[in-house]
């Protein structure tokens, strides 16, 4: 543990100036000194800067070790941070984030949009995968985190094939001892109406059993016409510790979201420069309503178990099933178009039925250990994932949705003729990893190196034929390095691997691999942090 710093007001010499009223041409000065008595302050806080808590653990690094003695790049969204800036999604909750672009459409109904260092990101809930595919489940909601969790760069050695801009994690509440609660109402614009409910405590007189309960519902209305944003949110969970060394805390989710898709895909002439007719109002809808929906829902449930071994060791896992679907009935402008004389461009129609099955565990043991003059945090675990993803009655057709007035919007023309819907196969995803990692302090030297192996397969399902398939085992690793000044400034350099496997037909792939020589990005950063 860090010293705690120590503040002392010193005796002082105060020097008196003592001057005549008179307008005399002569000032009289006097010296004297004043002893104080000696003031001790102490900060309750050491390491706490704004919303930013250097002591604090990130569960998306996998090591117990704080966020300021880690020789990689990593940024912490808590809770606070998200309430005070009036967050209404994850998206909303990482614009103040470095390294960090939230909202690549601007406001969407349909996800959490981010890059990090320019590049995709993978999304994660309490250290597993979360989202495969795309537009196929819920967006978690933010008011169910306890904090959001950011890892820049390839991450591939604590999570297996991932995206190579980084990890984005969500950490959710979960029971605490101490009874607390809370609810929560909002009204803001374009008539959003949400009700909140947060409480948390013990069941029983020892503090066996914990339980919490979230809950939110929404009834909202958005920057577009004829598109809403509601939905609810209800996560009971519950702990049981049956002794001091031993947590076992079940979560349940069921999230629901109704509306319709906000982005439009509206014209550049006629928003970004005027068109025909002047400019196209940001809140024109270009479906037709009743019809175009974009609804959502998901049912998770996650186990955690946490046991303490002795006192340097312990065993943690977790493990999470999710069954999500979406239904999407909509309609956008082509692209590219260009509104004719009156206003007019023709609309693409789509509708698809999507679902996700996903199956994911990680356990791990954790230590901590002194070798010589060294000091060691070390985690070594495995980890699965199976993941399953389908998309139904499926049908895209550019310009089948009719002509449309852009400027002066006339609804009722829905060409449902034009659809031909049609089932698309399935994807899957299996992989099983195995890593090791060790978190090494020689006085203010921090070295930090692992080491993984996996052993993955996707899939595509075909509807006829043989599937598509890639089935390879990859070996990943990183290492960090950082010297700790006393003065709090933390220099480090860090080398990480990620990889991410091509799922294509074999003439695709041939095309691919054309652009690309690898699917294996290898960077090095330098960065430096204080503290």
């Amino acid at each position: 543990m860090k010293p705690v710093p120590t503040f002392r007001l010193r005796t002082l010499s105060v020097a008196v100036a003592l001057a005549s009223a008179a307008a005399v041409p002569v000032v009289y000065a006097q010296e004297s000194s004043v002893n104080l008595e000696t003031v001790e302050v102490t900060a309750e806080s050491a390491g706490l800067y704004g919303y930013s808590d250097a002591e604090r653990e990130p569960s998306v690094g996998k090591l117990d070790v704080p966020l300021a003695e880690q020789p990689y790049s990593m940024s912490v969204i808590d809770q606070e941070f998200i309430q005070d800036s009036g967050a209404k999604n994850i998206q909303d909750a990482l614009l103040y984030t470095p390294g960090v672009y939230a909202g690549n459409f601007g406001f969407d109904t349909r996800g959490d949009s981010a890059k990090v260092r320019g590049l995709d990101a993978g999304r994660y809930l309490d250290g597993l995968r979360q989202v495969y595919g795309s537009y196929n489940t819920v967006r978690t909601n933010v008011y169910a985190l306890e904090s959001v969790e950011v890892l820049r760069g390839p991450s591939s050695m604590l999570y297996g094939q991932a995206d190579l801009g980084g990890i984005i994690n969500g950490v959710s509440k979960l029971p605490q001892e101490e009874r607390s609660g809370e609810v929560w109402a909002q009204y803001g614009s374009y008539d959003r109406k949400q009700l909140a409910l947060d409480v948390t405590g013990a069941a029983d007189e020892e503090g066996e059993f914990l339980y919490r309960l979230v809950a939110l519902t929404r009834d909202s209305d958005t920057q577009v016409d004829h598109v809403e944003d509601d939905g609810y949110l209800f996560a009971p969970s519950f702990t049981w510790r049956p002794s001091d060394a031993t947590n076992i805390t079940l979560l349940l989710n069921r999230q629901e979201n109704k509306g319709q898709v906000s982005a439009q895909f509206l014209p550049q002439a006629g928003t970004l420069e005027s068109g025909s007719l002047g400019f196209i109002g940001s809140e024109r809808f270009v479906g037709e309503p009743g019809w175009d929906r974009y609804d959502r829902e998901k049912i998770e449930t996650t186990l955690f178990v946490d046991h303490q071994l002795n006192d340097s060791w312990a065993f943690a896992a977790t493990a999470r099933y999710t069954d999500s679907s979406t239904e999407t009935r909509e309609h956008w402008v082509d692209i590219p178009s260009v509104p004719d004389a009156n206003g007019n461009v023709n609309r693409t129609i789509f509708m698809a039925d999507a679902q996700t099955r996903i199956l994911n565990m990680d356990a791990r043991l954790e230590g901590e250990f002194a070798l010589g003059n060294t000091q060691h945090t070390l985690v070594a675990g495995i980890d699965r994932q199976d993941a399953r993803w389908s998309q139904d009655n499926y049908s895209s057709v550019a310009s089948g949705g009719g002509q449309f007035n852009v400027y002066n919007p006339q609804y009722g023309n829905l060409q449902l003729d034009s659809l031909n819907p049609t089932d698309r196969p399935d994807n899957e995803i299996e992989q099983v990893g195995v890593y090791l990692a060790d978190h090494i302090e020689v006085g203010p030297v921090v070295v930090s190196a692992g080491l993984r192996r996996d052993w993955a397969e996707n899939r595509t399902l075909a509807l006829s034929g043989p599937d598509t398939v890639s089935d390879e085992g990859e070996t990943t690793g990183r290492l960090g390095l950082m010297y700790r000044f006393d003065n709090g400034f933390s220099p480090y350099v860090s080398y990480s691997e990620a990889f991410a496997m091509i799922l294509l037909s074999k003439t695709a792939l041939a095309m691919a691999l054309l652009r690309a020589a690898s699917s294996k990005w290898v960077p090095w950063s330098m960065a430096g942090s204080y503290r």
